[in-house]
């Protein structure tokens, strides 16, 4: 299950950047958290010499060990301890792997310093944690497991390196690290992306309508939508869509895509059409805001989940497979869901809708200049760890193209076999993959590791349930009556209407400019830590406005209010940042 690493991290900050202040401000205190660090690398040294880096597999020498890991690995690493593939990385390496939550104690946790020995945070939440002293320097650890050649683009390893280190660590140390491959459009026919995924029988049923990027055309089709079978089967009832209440993040990430944007921030997105900025916030015509007008009609229509403000996601999941939701803006929820319905033998699913001038979250064409300088999830080490060699030891192995291969298609002689020297599928895995039965957890298969393994172990792709043969011959029912419909599959839609100008990428995006305006100054990042609150709070308000007078009044309160508070400011450092980084190139 995917959670939201902004919602266990969110409130962290705020925690954190109140120590690294009183680090800047307090010389003892700062050369405390080097001195522990310093420690802590130490004592693994010491572990090297007594073989607990050894050579991989002889975990009869190496202690075996137990690495925490807060992440958005899913929860299977804990239901299913046995499966093949943590079998394999135990013998390997002596670890088992345990997936923890901290988002109910996180603020005990950060005040402790009682953390897990890995956590995946994204970029723009790195520094405070960096001045904080709670995570290790890993320049060191890459080059002595040679990491770098999994990590940055084999032609340009120093210069990312160099670009990470100025720009997204503002440090002269690697502090986290993301697997480096090769860019590209997604290889699965279903694209379930962030945008509007709505469910396709209904979908058939109201005509097959083409829309426009257009929030009251999608209003008019959830409508329709839930009109064709106000209820379920079992007399539940029917409603368009969700709140999402997995905080900001979760609805910049939600709304903007099919809306035409692409989320930069939070808080600051880019018309994918003109190349202008929008103030996610503040701005009353940002997709934010239209959305949750939409949300505001939907609710006075009964039409809206109730219960969803207080849902979390497998209880939206859960709602979604009983066909209680005729759409979402999460991909993960409809993807949850569509696999649920064929485990239990039902028929249909959710499938992203490419609206007309909307964009996605695909990459169609990297430019050379970006290749490598992604400023996405990072992998990073507590400073708190015991182990930071065994665990760069075993990230490197995630990272490379062996690793990838294991921890997304299985292991070979169990789930795959060279066939004339073409790494197959088994039918067993393959039909394991489709159903998600016994077999898909026991093996391991599709467990990943949240970015693991770039490249080819063998000319082919990693994760071999990417490949085409797998994808044509097991398309799903739905898959395949949605290439019926369209005559193509939906990713051949989508490079169709992408290069019929009518879908449009974010490709025009310079890194080094994103890069440049990830991370706030610390008193920004405190108004926009306190923004946030009030945002979440505010805009779900608004939802329950009693009338549209009062709707466009609450709204207009509160952009008033946060701008008060300074979210102008956070919003203006954000676009001067961004542009003055881009104008030097």
């Amino acid at each position: 299950m995917r959670k939201s690493i902004k919602k266990i991290w969110a409130v962290a900050l705020a925690a954190t950047m109140t120590v690294g202040l009183a680090a800047c401000g307090n010389d003892s205190q700062g050369e405390s958290s080097k001195a522990e660090q310093q420690e802590s690398m130490a004592s693994s040294g010491e572990s090297m010499e007594n073989g607990d880096a050894g050579n991989a597999g002889e975990t009869q020498d190496r202690e075996p060990i137990t690495i925490t890991v807060a992440t958005i690995l899913p929860q299977q690493w804990n239901d299913y301890p046995d499966n093949s593939v943590a079998k394999y990385i135990y013998d390997k390496f002596g670890i088992t792997i345990e997936v923890v939550d901290i988002s109910e104690r996180k603020e005990a946790l950060m005040a402790s310093g009682d953390l897990p020995d890995i956590f995946i945070i994204e970029a723009n939440e790195v520094v405070p944690l960096i001045e904080s002293g709670f995570i290790l320097p890993l320049d060191d650890l890459i080059e002595k497991y040679n990491a770098a050649q999994y990590l940055f683009p084999p032609t340009k390893i120093e210069e990312v390196m160099d670009f990470q280190r100025r720009e997204v660590f503002h440090s002269d140390q690697i502090y986290g690290i993301m697997g480096y491959s090769e860019a590209g459009p997604d290889a699965s026919l279903g694209t379930q992306q962030w945008g509007l995924n709505v469910d396709w029988e209904r979908y058939a049923e109201v005509g097959y309508p083409e829309l426009n990027a257009d929030v009251d055309e999608v209003y008019q089709l959830l409508v329709d939508m839930v009109a064709v079978k106000p209820a379920t089967d079992d007399g539940l009832p029917v409603y368009a869509i969700a709140y999402p209440t997995i905080e900001m993040r979760g609805q910049s990430l939600y709304h903007t895509y099919s809306l035409g944007y692409y989320p930069l921030t939070p808080y600051m997105a880019v018309d994918c059409k003109t190349e202008e900025m929008i103030a996610l916030y503040t701005d009353p015509e940002s997709p934010n805001w239209q959305y949750n007008h939409m949300y505001w009609k939907l609710n006075q229509d009964g039409l809206l989940d109730p219960d969803s403000f207080l849902q979390d996601f497998d209880s939206d999941s859960l709602k979604a497979v009983n066909g209680q939701y005729v759409s979402t803006l999460y991909h993960d929820i409809t993807g949850n869901a569509t696999a649920q319905k064929a485990v239990n033998g039902v028929a249909g699913g959710f499938q992203m809708l490419p609206l007309k001038g909307c964009t996605t979250d695909m990459t169609f064409e990297e430019s050379e200049a970006n290749k490598g300088l992604g400023i996405g999830n990072l992998r990073c080490i507590s400073s708190k760890t015991k182990y930071p060699d065994r665990i760069m030891e075993f990230m490197t192995w995630l990272f490379s193209p062996e690793g990838g291969r294991i921890v997304t298609s299985g292991l070979e002689g169990e789930t795959w076999n060279y066939v004339d020297g073409v790494p197959t599928l088994t039918e067993e895995a393959c039909i394991a993959h489709q159903e998600m039965n016994d077999f898909y957890y026991d093996s391991g298969i599709g467990f990943g590791w949240n970015g693991s393994g770039g490249g080819s172990p063998d000319g082919y792709r990693t994760n071999l349930f990417d490949e085409q043969s797998f994808l044509l011959k097991y398309a799903s029912a739905m898959e395949k009556d949605v290439a019926a419909h369209y005559g193509m599959s939906m990713m051949e839609k989508i490079m169709k209407m992408h290069e019929n100008g009518e879908l449009y990428d974010h490709d025009f995006l310079y890194a080094p400019a994103q890069a440049a305006a990830n991370t706030l100054p610390t008193d920004l990042q405190m108004i926009l830590n306190e923004v946030d609150v009030v945002m979440d709070e505010g805009m779900m308000a608004c939802v329950l406005a009693k009338d549209e007078a009062t709707y466009f009044k609450m709204r207009d309160d509160l952009i008033a209010k946060v701008t008060e508070m300074g979210m102008d400011k956070v919003n203006e450092w954000y676009l001067t940042t961004y542009e003055a980084a881009a104008s030097e190139q």
